[in-house]
């Protein structure tokens, strides 16, 4: 008995961070990327090194892909992808599958059953619109329209369809809903590495004074979504709310009076520029400090030394960029709505300030900074949730349990 992580896209790097963690512990597991490097980006590489795990079989399929990124989802080469799965079934005795990504759909027609992860916008976008065509000239946009119909739209809805069951965020009901009635809903975890409470406390201690050192500030607020949160984006699910964290920072600032506090974002993103005009606007532009996109090894020690972290505040959902400050024992303001009972999901919500409100932001950025004994029960709770809920342990369990239902 095998298990196989399979995707057409990487989503940050997390199907490989799955399937390395059940890899660690002891669960024979394989990989299969169909992005990566023929995408013009492999997010894996990037995140983990170029290290190659004997497990990785996604070198058997990087001589089917050799169109430049944004067409390579319309024009690639599925029977023999078909045929190479086929073969990595009965050689690698593959009896359990966790897919995610538009092509998913092959895995059906290698007869290979298989359960599938909603990554937002696989469900959200292609199985409905091209928000992308507006960025091409007028004369192209019906072609591309034709493609995405016949193409990216089709397989984004098969590989939802021709799986067992799905994992889905709370928002995306009604999207699912449209697409196939009465669909069989499952739930993982988030998986995060989480540290010993003890270890950790000494590391957030390091990494505030090493950041504010470089920054010049006492103190400092961090949030690492990437900015997408106007233009077209105002009425997309992957709308990130940016505005709402820089007007809640200008409200902490003039209600506080703590100027020597500074908000590090990264640079990362369609509307950067929209992000750096507001901050302008505000007035705020000299407390913000801009840093690089960076591996998420590198990104900890923002998370630790933040006085408190930002997730997202548009579209309703819990995402890592939420929950991993909680796992540096910090808390995190984000925006997961109200509505979370009509999926599988975890049964004790996560210590999140949610709200999309900058002023109901602002007030609580000023109240754990003035009370330090709040302050320190709120991280440790922000901890205590994640060791709890999220660890690889925890996570590899859930996820054996989820294939352990009997398979008709």
């Amino acid at each position: 008995m095998s298990y196989l992580v399979f995707c057409s896209s990487e989503i940050g790097a997390l199907p490989f961070k799955i399937a390395k963690a059940l890899n660690d512990r002891g669960v024979n597991t394989y990989y299969i990327s169909l992005s990566g490097k023929v995408s013009g980006h492999d997010s894996t590489e990037y995140h983990f090194g170029s290290k190659c795990e004997d497990w990785d079989l996604s070198h058997m399929f990087s001589d089917f892909f050799c169109l430049p990124h944004k067409i390579d989802q319309v024009f690639y080469l599925p029977h023999k992808i078909i045929n190479r799965l086929r073969i990595i079934k009965n050689r690698y005795h593959i009896t359990h599958c966790f897919a995610t990504g538009i092509k998913s759909y092959l895995l059906k027609r290698a007869d290979i059953r298989y359960k599938y992860w909603s990554y937002g916008s696989d469900l959200d976008r292609h199985c409905f619109h091209p928000v992308f065509l507006s960025s091409y000239p007028l004369w192209v946009r019906p072609l591309l329209y034709l493609s995405f119909i016949s193409v990216i739209r089709r397989n984004a809805r098969r590989s939802i369809c021709h799986s067992d069951s799905i994992m889905i965020a709370p928002y995306q009901t009604e999207s699912l809903k449209r697409i196939y009635v009465n669909k069989k809903l499952f739930f993982l975890p988030h998986l995060i590495e989480v540290s010993d409470y003890e270890v950790l406390m000494q590391q957030k201690t390091e990494s505030k004074s090493k950041v504010c050192k470089e920054i010049f500030a006492k103190h400092f607020f961090f949030s690492s979504s990437r900015h997408e949160w106007t233009g077209y984006f105002k009425n997309e699910p992957d709308l990130k709310g940016n505005d709402i964290i820089l007007k809640a920072f200008e409200k902490y600032l003039s209600k506080s009076n703590n100027y020597d506090t500074k908000l590090i974002m990264i640079e990362k993103g369609t509307d950067s520029e929209a992000s750096k005009s507001l901050a302008r606007k505000l007035k705020i532009s000299k407390y913000i400090f801009w840093i690089r996109e960076m591996p998420r090894s590198e990104i900890q020690q923002f998370y630790q030394g933040a006085t408190m972290c930002f997730g997202q505040f548009g579209t309703p959902v819990i995402t890592y960029a939420a929950l991993e400050p909680l796992a540096n024992g910090n808390i995190c303001a984000s925006f997961y709505g109200k509505d979370t009972l009509n999926v599988p999901f975890y049964n004790e919500m996560p210590p999140i300030f949610n709200s999309k409100d900058p002023d109901e932001i602002a007030n609580f950025m000023c109240e754990i900074t003035s009370n330090n004994n709040l302050y320190s029960d709120l991280c440790y709770n922000s901890w205590k949730w994640t060791k709890k809920n999220c660890s690889e342990k925890r996570f590899v369990r859930s996820f054996q349990e989820v294939f352990e239902v009997v398979r008709n």
